[in-house]
């Protein structure tokens, strides 16, 4: 996918919760949660920068929850010091759950038990970095694997006339960088858009092609450091993405 140069600028719209000690946006897809090596591309960490900036010019962000590039959805970041401390804790204990709607194509799935809504199933394969490759990519036999684990719901399953497309919750039990992405791939499914794991977009989606990765953190749940409430802060599906879903209902249901 190209690389995007837009300024990501925050508006109250992209705001999901925010209050003394945390700030929770809604990424967009395309831009990077932090800096990379381009100088010049955007990155969320900078626009929260900014936007905080904007009403305190000493104000503090501290950035402990990462996003890949072209996933979407709720990112959780902490705008004072104190609260460090603990949300890191709770990112190492695995006490922060994470929730992402994947949406993929395949034709070659590895079971029909991942073709049926209500089915769920969690994926237990180690992930290791692949050698060889131009750019960092992971697979479930790549060298140095550490374990990881990632719960599945499918949410809806449609067979079509040259493969099946399928809408999944996906819950990672751990943080290994491109889990989700490389966890479906191993059974055959691959995420719409995805160009390090996925696959060609089948035949008779190509007049449906959402432009994007169809990967969308959903939600973020965590216990606040300040006040021990349970929250749980959600981020409304992408309408490129729920688009292709309603567009493809119709195609099966004629």
């Amino acid at each position: 996918m190209p690389v995007s140069r837009q300024q990501f600028d925050i508006r109250s719209a992209d705001i999901l919760f925010e209050d003394a000690d945390l700030i929770v946006i809604n990424k967009p897809s395309g831009i990077p949660s932090q800096a990379t090596l381009d100088p010049e591309r955007d990155h969320c960490f900078a626009a929260v920068q900014r936007y905080l900036k904007k009403q305190n010019p000493n104000a503090y962000a501290g950035l402990h929850h990462r996003l890949d590039a072209q996933t979407s959805g709720a990112l959780l970041m902490t705008k004072s010091a104190d609260v460090n401390a603990a949300i890191s804790e709770q990112f190492q204990q695995h006490t922060i759950e994470k929730k992402y709607c994947a949406i993929c194509i395949g034709t070659q799935i590895d079971s029909p038990d991942y073709c049926k809504a209500g089915n769920t199933w969690v994926i237990d394969k180690a992930i290791g970095e692949m050698p060889g490759s131009r750019i960092q990519k992971f697979g479930v036999d790549g060298k140095k694997r550490k374990p990881a684990r990632t719960r599945v719901t499918c949410e809806l399953f449609e067979t079509l006339r040259d493969g099946g497309f399928g809408v999944y919750l996906c819950s990672p039990e751990t943080g290994r960088t491109h889990q989700i992405r490389v966890h479906l791939s191993s059974l055959g499914l691959g995420i719409i858009g995805d160009s390090l794991y996925g696959m060609p977009l089948l035949r008779s989606l190509r007049s449906m092609d959402p432009k994007r990765m169809c990967l969308h953190a959903q939600s973020i749940a965590f216990t606040h450091p300040r006040t021990l409430e349970r929250m749980e802060i959600c981020a409304p599906l992408p309408e490129e993405m729920a688009l292709l879903i309603r567009r493809v209902k119709k195609l099966v249901g004629g």
